[in-house]
């Protein structure tokens, strides 16, 4: 009958240990590097334990080739897993990169909807205290500035950035707002710009919006009738008789 009263020689524990190891990290398609150090360790250990366990026949069991051939196995498999993570990279990233561009996309115009949204509504406040008169661009941008459901937004390109800003031009995917004023035909033209750029497909699209404040018309030019005809447009006086 076999001596029960053996021991496992040193190293033959660790060797079946980094061996399994090194093949659940190869399998990952993560971990190659760490897969390629434990099948290293597991031979290494392997051969320890079979040292001892030749020494020194009647104290140490002898050593199955379980750690040698897991350890084989987790050196060899990543050799044969790289095509088939290269594949599964050429597939999978360019996907992955899209569906990410396009999930900015769709919050940065969420953003740039909604800070449109805010603004008209701190006009209709604005409005509301004082009839009448004009209200003031710069009002707006503050009452912006302070309200919860804009400091609550999220930049989904520049993670440290706020999602709006005032100001011409910041970080990517900030929604920058302007007071800006234009005349064309003689109409003069109060507004808050909305202007937020992003990168997409590696090229960088430029989203904008306008909320109109307050237009201005010029008055019409009044023309003074003649002296003594009420109405009566100004006329030219006659030539002079020729000799």
């Amino acid at each position: 009958m076999p001596d029960t009263t053996l021991t496992p020689a040193p190293g033959a524990k660790a060797a079946k240990v980094c061996g399994i190891l090194a093949i659940v990290f190869a399998l990952t398609c993560v971990g190659f590097p760490v897969a390629i150090i434990l099948g290293i360790v597991a031979l290494v250990q392997h051969g320890k334990a079979k040292r001892f366990a030749k020494a020194q026949p009647e104290v140490y069991e002898p050593v199955t080739a379980t750690g040698m051939v897991t350890g084989i196995i987790g050196l060899v498999l990543p050799v044969f897993m790289l095509p088939f993570v290269g594949i599964v990279s050429a597939i999978a990233i360019p996907a992955f990169l899209q569906q990410r561009d396009r999930a900015r996309d769709v919050t940065v115009r969420a953003n740039l909807n909604t800070a449109k949204i805010q603004a008209e509504a701190a006009l209709l406040a604005i409005r509301a205290k004082a009839p009448g008169q004009t209200p003031s661009q710069y009002a707006i941008i503050q009452a912006l500035s302070t309200d919860p459901v804009i400091q609550s937004l999220k930049n989904p390109v520049t993670p440290s950035a706020p999602a709006l800003q005032h100001g011409t031009s910041g970080p990517l995917g900030t929604v920058m707002v302007f007071a800006d004023q234009a005349q064309e035909g003689g109409i003069i033209t109060w507004s808050l710009q909305f202007r937020v750029a992003f990168r997409k497909g590696g090229e960088e699209q430029l989203l904008k919006d306008e909320l109109v404040i307050h237009t201005q018309t010029p008055e019409p030019i009044q023309v003074r009738p003649a002296e003594g005809v009420e109405g009566a447009p100004p006329t030219a006086e006659p030539p002079a008789p020729q000799n």
